[in-house]
């Protein structure tokens, strides 16, 4: 080897050390979590689709749910996020409606991966977090208005003891307007503005306030002209020793016009009060969820509490998770990889009362139970009497208890075993027709599901 080829030799392994040093600076972290889970179901009502009947057989089916998560983090200030979900019902073979069911059949092969979130996470400054793409949003009242994932763009801003968030979304831009020849998107478009509000009082207590916007125009092909629901809520949250107390209140107010002309009031309220507790070995709760409802007794009004709204109705997308109920309410914490068979979905015109405990009986088993009573603030519009005509004797909806059973047989896998059964009330009395309008010849048999399922997180 030459002296000149030396000296080359020397300066390429100095660089290439300088650039080895230098790459834990410029280098990504590759984060990558997840979760699967699978469940088997015995019930006569789960399947994302039964309507009561008075005799209905019992489904049995198995589903599985498949959640990667990757992040793409060049700093502390700003990541790429993205999840990705693949959901197969054994034996499906065809795509459906909330459940991607390809890939269930024999041989197993099937195009059934969605991208959920797909976000870009950065901070300007200490003081403002920004998140822009499709990302998971959940109202601060309690998911009453929308509990779902979002193309959206979301700032938060934090000051001392002070929380500003305002976000923007625009769900529905699939319909255009043709005005002299020319096409426009935008002017027939769904979209969502929030304002959050958060202070801290001190570190046990914070207050709040939220104002949504929904803006509906994109119903204009289903003869919605326009459609704007104002919604204002009030929250807060305290711990005084080992009792936990929030709630919230909200109102919303706003109308609808059709093509047509024919205009509609809406005038919609929610309330909520929760209390925890710890007891024992584990934790007691108990709560009390009002949401309005409509007898529609004037053409001109509708007081049902509403939902985020696209092609001029509202959507089935809001939650209640803190019920624990398994069938009277739509609960995304408790169900499958469909979230549609629920007594009331969407939530509204339900008044339910309810209790639990959490129990932790050792390091690795856990046992919960909840009881829920709902009733309808609105039964006659709701179960399809018309003049003269009376419920059964009661606006009871039903009476729910359900049981969760957990064991970690492993740090990050838990086997689980679920029941629920709900007692349906005096509104489904009398041949009454279910919550779809569809008659039955007898009273409905009353709604269970039994569940055994497998969670892992990585």
């Amino acid at each position: 080897m030459t002296k000149f080829q030396k000296q080359m030799l020397t300066i390429a392994a100095a660089g290439a050390l300088t650039a080895v040093t230098a790459l834990p600076a410029m280098a990504f972290e590759n984060e990558f979590h997840g979760t699967f889970a699978v469940k088997t179901f015995l019930s006569n009502f789960d399947n994302g689709g039964l309507l009561l009947k008075e005799n209905t057989k019992t489904n049995n089916y198995t589903e599985q749910r498949t959640r990667v998560q990757y992040i793409a983090k060049a700093s502390d200030d700003l990541k790429l996020v993205t999840h990705f979900e693949m959901n197969t019902s054994w034996g499906g073979q065809t795509a459906v409606a909330g459940i991607d069911t390809n890939g269930g059949d024999i041989d197993t092969d099937g195009t059934n991966l969605w991208v959920k979130h797909a976000y870009l996470d950065f901070n300007i400054g200490k003081n403002l977090n920004v998140k822009a793409g499709q990302q998971a949003y959940k109202d601060k009242i309690g998911g009453l208005l929308v509990d779902a994932d979002l193309p959206m763009a979301y700032v938060a801003y934090k000051q001392g003891a002070y929380t500003l968030g305002l976000g923007y979304s625009r769900f529905n831009d699939e319909n255009t307007l043709t005005i002299a020849g020319d096409s426009y998107r935008g002017d027939a478009a769904g979209d969502l503005y929030a304002i959050d509000n958060t202070f801290a009082i001190n570190k046990d207590t914070k207050v709040g306030f939220s104002y949504y916007l929904n803006r509906d125009d994109s119903g204009v092909v289903a003869g919605d002209v326009e459609r704007k629901i104002n919604t204002l809520g009030l929250f807060g949250q305290t711990k005084m020793g080992a009792l936990d107390l929030s709630g919230f209140v909200a109102m919303q107010k706003g109308f609808s016009h059709t093509i047509a002309g024919a205009k509609t009031k809406y005038h919609g309220w929610a309330a909520n009060v929760l209390a925890k507790m710890k007891l024992g070995n584990g934790v007691a709760r108990t709560g009390f969820l009002f949401t309005s409802g409509d007898n529609n007794d004037d053409a001109g009004s509708n007081h049902a509490w509403q939902t985020l709204s696209s092609n001029g109705a509202s959507s089935a997308i809001n939650s209640y998770n803190e019920s624990g109920m398994m069938l009277l309410v739509r609960n995304t914490s408790m169900g499958g990889t469909s979230t549609d068979a629920y007594l009331r979905k969407p939530v509204t015109n339900i008044a339910l009362l309810h209790a639990g405990y959490d129990a932790s009986i050792t390091e690795k088993l856990y046992a919960n139970g909840n009881i829920g009573m709902a009733w309808l603030p609105a039964s006659d519009y709701e179960m399809g009497y018309t003049g003269s005509a009376t419920n059964g004797g009661s606006d009871i909806l039903g009476t729910e208890l359900n049981v969760e059973v957990g064991y970690k047989l492993y740090k990050n896998l838990t086997l689980k075993a679920q029941a629920a059964y709900v007692m349906l009330g005096g509104a489904y009395n009398n041949k009454a027709p279910n919550s779809l309008g569809v008659a039955n010849s007898a009273d409905p048999a009353d709604p269970f599901t039994l569940r055994l399922g497998a969670h892992y997180s990585f």
